[in-house]
């Protein structure tokens, strides 16, 4: 049975080696070769040799030489092709060839696309030499130099090996030990500093990452914008209780690839992007939603691109948005194919933003698509999309904690443990795809953060909007920061960015719902949507012994603790732990098998009334055990304390307790054998 690797609707991937295209091609997909020819390219790397060991022929070797290069972006655009078909195959689509075939024409492409890059690398040793060296440059001649034998077939291993795992039902720690191989070649990479660097006393020599930012102010973003998530979360509970997120899970668009037309009355450029997709039939779809994908696939010799999207047809029309923003920004751009070959122009997540920015300008069309539901619909795009700065930051930052040579030292079990934790048991099937594309969590994240400045002018100046927004389609080459100032937005690593975020978050939520932030946050301190959140004396016993009275706090028949009422009623069992508070990290942390240290804050004589509840904007207390994060369910913020659902803590079972209730006596019981 074929299996897939799981990826969020939100997070579709990009798969791209050059970020500046050819004009459309105009040949329909079916057109297009997966086969190599391979008679083709040997024949031009026979004329190259013959011209190359020819005097004063330099002008037909540069012509020989950049056939050559046409070939290889050739191949890579095969490769592409394939890959795409053997995502459609593991998806289940109706394709016309087996998976023998295309894992033969994928070795064919990366042999001959080898034998083009050392034919090319023969130049170095010809008399032509120093003229090329001339008309490379230092980098692109030291690229050249370093081609090697080897063909590098690590992407198409690692799938090749990650299938056959799932297809035989392996477990974590054969998961863990593959990823720790991938962790293994990759160790280095962006977030690391050249040796030179480390000796040298001026920081300014310090090795870039492609977003134009050190691995310091990367995990400097990375922790600043945490915090957003529950900036965002005020402003999702004030809604819910009103009704605005009020949606009916069945809604779907009928004949999405057509309703797709919409984009045409954004901008006229868009209107030909999407009339070359259906012309060359550049999109594939299926939404019986038995998997979830949307992929789009760079083509650079065609000028376009091949997109593939699966899911239900509840998501697949804002998956389809989603790609069709990477897709036209493939198409807006004449392209140097001698930069598309040394890759030089890959460097800025710009044609993310392309597409994050297209789902938000799409919601004001969301009337005609969703009817009734075309409001709950925006404002959960609206929503879900802030929210993606905060949750792939977070998720960026522990991608680049697995790139810290320490992981190499963990044992397969100790590494499966560790992930597990984070992404549960099935995390392979969630995360194997980011970690051979490293740092992609936070190309969404910051590509997110000028999304939302360019939404927010979409709503004073639309015009003034949409004209940015194809701008900024059609930049390539720079990194984050410096195409960020370009397009005259705040970069993410500017001082002062992260109070400017929230300035236009709470711009965006006042123009579109008349809702200020100090609202929102007087309504979900206040516990509103909770239901009735109210104070209780609930007596207590522990594993039969007598009842003691806890003042704790109900919500809708079920019992909010502080952890250190719960620590307090354990204490002397099997099962006692203490608890620990870390002010700057905002973490409490529960320490196994030791005995509880009373802080008098413990076991209130007295009910308290609500004053204030809900989720702390910022500092929440993270619950940890043993210094781990680990699952729960129920949390709330009292009166200045964390309290936790009794039974959420229980069922985790991190804490070996269980809970049960005596209704005759009115006594909860806690079991901790």
């Amino acid at each position: 049975m074929k299996r897939v690797i799981s990826i969020l609707l939100s997070l579709s991937i990009i798969i791209s080696s050059a970020a500046a295209f050819a004009a459309p091609s105009d040949i329909p997909l079916d057109k297009r070769p997966l086969a190599v020819n391979a008679e083709e390219i040997d024949s031009a790397i026979e004329t190259f040799k013959a011209d190359l060991a020819k005097k004063n022929n330099y002008d037909k070797i540069v012509e020989d030489y950049l056939t050559l290069v046409d070939l290889s972006l050739l191949m890579f655009d095969t490769r592409q092709l394939n890959m795409a078909e053997i995502e459609k195959y593991n998806y289940d689509f109706d394709i016309s060839y087996s998976k023998e075939e295309l894992d033969k024409n994928y070795d064919d492409t990366l042999e001959y696309e080898k034998k083009i890059d050392l034919a090319i690398k023969s130049i170095l040793e010809s008399d032509y030499a120093d003229k090329f060296k001339e008309r490379w440059g230092e980098e692109r001649t030291a690229m050249i130099e370093s081609i090697d034998e080897e063909i590098d077939s690590s992407y198409k291993d690692f799938y090749d090996r990650y299938y056959e795992l799932l297809d035989n039902g392996a477990d974590g720690v054969e998961f863990a030990r593959l990823l720790k191989e991938i962790i293994a070649d990759t160790i280095g990479g962006y977030i690391e500093e050249p040796e030179e660097a480390e000796e040298s006393e001026n920081s300014e020599d310090k090795t870039l990452t492609h977003y134009g930012a050190t691995s310091e102010q990367l995990w400097d973003y990375c922790n600043e914008v945490y915090d957003y998530y529950y900036h965002i979360n005020k402003f999702k509970n004030y809604a819910t209780h009103f009704g605005i997120s009020d949606i009916d899970g069945s809604v779907a668009v009928e004949k999405p690839l057509q309703e797709l037309s919409f984009v045409g009355e954004i901008a006229p450029l868009l209107k030909t992007a999407y009339d070359y997709l259906i012309r060359n039939n550049l999109l594939s779809y299926d939404d019986s939603g038995n998997y979830y994908a949307g992929t789009t696939y760079s083509l650079a010799t065609y000028g376009d691109s091949d997109v593939v999207v699966a899911g239900d047809k509840e998501s697949v029309f804002t998956t389809m948005i989603h790609e069709f923003g990477h897709f036209q920004c493939f198409l807006n751009d004449e392209f140097n194919r001698e930069d598309a070959y040394f890759g030089q122009n890959d460097y800025f997540p710009i044609t993310e933003f392309d597409s994050q920015t297209l789902e938000l300008l799409a919601t004001s069309f969301y009337d005609r698509f969703y009817g009734d539901n075309a409001d709950a619909m925006k404002f959960r795009t609206i929503v879900n999309s802030l929210m993606l700065l905060s949750t792939s930051a977070q998720s960026a930052a522990f991608e680049m904690s697995l790139y810290d040579p320490e992981v190499l030292e963990l044992s397969d079990e100790e590494l499966d443990e560790y992930l597990a934790n984070y992404f549960g048991d099935n995390w392979y099937e969630v995360c194997g795809f980011f970690f051979i594309h490293r740092m992609v969590y936070i190309t969404y994240s910051l590509a997110m953060f000028d999304a939302a400045q360019l939404y927010a002018l979409y709503l004073k100046d639309a015009d003034a909007a949409v004209e940015k927004y194809i701008e900024a389609c059609s930049i390539r080459g720079d990194t984050y920061t410096d195409a960020t100032h370009k397009l005259g937005f705040v970069s993410a690593f500017d001082e002062g960015a992260y109070d400017y975020l929230l300035e236009i978050t709470d711009d965006i939520f006042e123009k579109e719902y008349g809702i200020n932030y100090e609202t929102a946050l007087d309504y979900f301190e206040n516990g509103t949507y909770l239901g009735v959140l109210f104070p209780t004396a609930q007596r207590v016993s522990v594993n039969g012994g007598e009842a003691k009275t806890l003042f704790a706090y109900n919500s809708s028949g079920y019992n909010y603790i502080g952890i250190r009422d719960l620590a307090m009623l354990l204490s002397g069992t099997d099962k006692e732990f203490d608890v620990e508070y870390d002010a700057d990290t905002f973490t409490v942390n529960i320490i196994p098998d030791k005995p509880y240290t009373v802080t008098g804050a413990e076991m209130k004589n007295e009910v308290t009334p609500v004053e204030t509840a809900g989720q702390k904007a910022a500092g929440t207390s993270a619950l940890l055990y043993d210094g781990n994060p680990f699952n729960y369910n129920g949390a709330v913020f009292v009166n200045g304390y964390n309290c936790y659902l009794l039974r959420g803590l229980a069922d985790s079972g991190v804490l070996g307790i269980t809970v049960d209730y005596d209704a005759e006596n009115d006594v909860v019981m806690i079991f901790t054998e």
